[in-house]
């Protein structure tokens, strides 16, 4: 049986295949520019901080959503990582903080917001009754925080995740490193066929491509239809 390859294009130097699932849809590619009929249906959910700031809330909105989402975090304490080493209060207000800066468009306003201009509009990436409901899926569902804001930094990248989809952990950095190391030790590794099977976001596939240049190939697979589109989507970033 013939396997239908369809490259993704993406600026940098290196090229990157995602191929379909193995079970369906064998002969329907996957493009980055424009996804194919089978996956249209499965446009990843866009990182809160690439979404335009079609939002608006008066600094007192938020800084009353604000106050009340501080409160929330201090609340837990050490509970969540006494329990099952989930996360403490210290990084919850950090978490906090990045949320903020995520949803504001104009990062002047965080110190502001103490400040009686409480009247003043903020352009915001998400309306005040979506972070309540973040924060709530943060808090009392335990969500991770990468799904709350639809990314993950990873190395020097900003990688889009969405459930469905692993969050890239940092100890995979190490893959990439080691694969740096030896191709380092032998040149000519750069021009083989690399793989990376189980892409998910396309984290490995994206590093170590651009580890090889402009002389290797990697080829990224996944069985799962939603990780096929995260993966495009953050390819077409890089």
């Amino acid at each position: 049986m013939k396997l239908n390859f369809t490259r993704v294009c993406c600026p940098s130097n290196f090229s990157t295949f995602i191929k379909p699932s193995l079970c369906t849809n064998l002969h329907r590619p996957l493009c980055s520019s424009s996804l194919s009929s089978s996956h249209t249906s499965l446009k990843p959910q866009i990182p809160l901080f690439l979404r335009p700031p079609m939002h608006s809330a008066t600094v007192s909105d938020l800084q009353k959503w604000h106050d009340w989402a501080k409160c929330l975090a201090s609340s837990v304490g050490t509970t969540f990582l006494d329990s099952d080493n989930g996360p403490d209060s210290s990084l919850l207000c950090r978490e906090l903080k990045w949320l903020v800066e995520d949803t504001i468009e104009d990062h002047s306003v965080l110190s502001q917001m103490s400040i009686e201009n409480g009247k003043r509009s903020v352009r915001l990436r998400a309306g005040v009754e979506d972070l309540y409901n973040m924060w709530k899926q943060r808090i009392e569902e335990r969500k991770p925080f990468q799904y709350i804001v639809g990314c993950e930094h990873w190395r020097d990248l900003v990688l889009s995740v969405q459930e469905g989809v692993l969050i890239p952990r940092p100890e995979t950095e190490l893959i990439v490193d080691l694969v740096a190391d030896v191709v380092s030790e032998n040149e000519d590794l750069r021009e083989g066929l690399w793989a990376d099977l189980g892409t998910g976001s396309g984290a490995l596939a994206v590093g170590i491509g651009r580890i090889l240049g402009s002389r290797g190939m990697v080829i990224a697979t996944d069985l799962n239809p939603i990780a096929l589109s995260v993966a495009a989507f953050n390819l077409q970033r890089i």
